[in-house]
């Protein structure tokens, strides 16, 4: 059976703003037996991130801008990672062992790359060309808590460029209600945006990336709501003059 490894929505049309989810889906296809995993183990954080390709579509659909997400597990291949990093094919992920990437051919490595990796970024590198003005926001989600450590926030804005309007963007999303904090869970300026910088810098646009607390998205209903309450400072965002050359 066929596995389509990217999903768009939208039409770019010269959009404004073009909308990417590196770990959309925990979809695994039926040849890798989920990886050696249970399925509640899979559907778990360290599968995907929890709620945010229905962020992501809510967004698309309300704002018409085109989007492009992952539809296979960040545990196959992980779009968020350049292919020289140790966690692109995990062997372990916080504290849980993937035992379908415990030893990965080079044939094998290859063939994840081909099949999942490459056509996601050149998606997204397709939507960005069809939009020579626009933004482009890279979304995700955390877990609440990890290692212990309690994230007592909703939404973080990731930079490495562009601090001025990531503090701008953060007052905006604040000002709907939501307690934000700049460059946390992750840091951008620890090179942790790797999508969002790679094209971003390649088509010479502005790019951030959004964390949102995976509390708030445990139902799509949620997410969609949490979107619409978004939609504001995202609709500015993209009114930001993006091109960085």
């Amino acid at each position: 059976m066929s596995f389509d490894p990217v999903t768009l929505t939208g039409r770019p049309d010269g959009a404004r703003l073009v909308l990417s989810c590196e770990h959309a889906s925990a979809a695994v296809p039926a040849e890798y037996a989920n990886l050696g995993l249970g399925a509640d183990e899979l559907a778990d954080h360290i599968g995907w991130d929890i709620g945010a390709a229905a962020v992501v579509t809510a967004l698309s659909r309300g704002l018409g801008a085109p989007a492009v997400l992952s539809a296979a597990s960040r545990l196959l291949v992980d779009c968020n990672r350049d292919v020289g990093d140790a966690d692109l094919m995990p062997h372990i992920s916080h504290e849980t062992a993937i035992p379908g990437n415990a030893s990965i051919a080079p044939v094998e490595r290859a063939t994840r790359l081909a099949r999942f990796y490459d056509p996601f970024h050149a998606a997204v590198d397709a939507q960005l060309a069809q939009c020579p003005g626009a933004v482009l926001l890279s979304v995700h989600s955390f877990t609440p808590s990890l290692h212990g450590t309690e994230r007592g926030f909703d939404i973080g804005v990731l930079f490495e460029e562009f601090a001025d309007v990531a503090r701008a963007f953060a007052d905006r999303i604040a000002s709907s209600g939501f307690s934000v904090r700049l460059n946390e869970p992750y840091s951008g300026l620890d090179g942790l945006i790797y999508s969002a910088r790679l094209h971003g810098r390649r088509h010479g646009r502005l790019y951030l990336e959004l964390e949102i607390n995976n509390r708030l998205l445990d139902r799509d209903v949620e997410a969609g709501a949490l979107a619409g309450r978004l939609a504001a400072a995202v609709s500015w965002l993209a009114r930001v003059p993006s091109t960085t050359r």
